[in-house]
């Protein structure tokens, strides 16, 4: 089953994207960034259910907050950057 990553600009930006999410019931987690999906070796990523990524971003964009980028996880870790969804 993919697994959604809502990647933050910094730890303090996904600690709050978490909060806000988990006020408005969706279950989130802070993760680190996977160095291979972003080119970097570090970063943040708010983990999310497949069935919930619509709702998250409606909630983040509601309050202002604006991923970097989204990517889902396939089996074998493999990480594939998604489009934006319309919210």
């Amino acid at each position: 089953m993919p697994q959604y990553l809502i990647v933050c600009r910094s730890l303090t930006y996904a600690q709050r994207a978490q909060k806000l999410l988990e006020h408005a019931g969706i279950t989130a987690t802070v993760v680190r960034a996977p160095a291979e999906a972003t080119g970097t070796g570090c970063g943040y990523c708010v983990k999310v259910p497949e069935n919930k990524l619509a709702d998250a971003l409606k909630t983040l964009k509601r309050n202002d907050y604006s991923p970097i980028k989204i990517l889902m996880k396939r089996d074998g870790n493999v990480f594939e950057e998604v489009r934006q969804l319309e919210t």
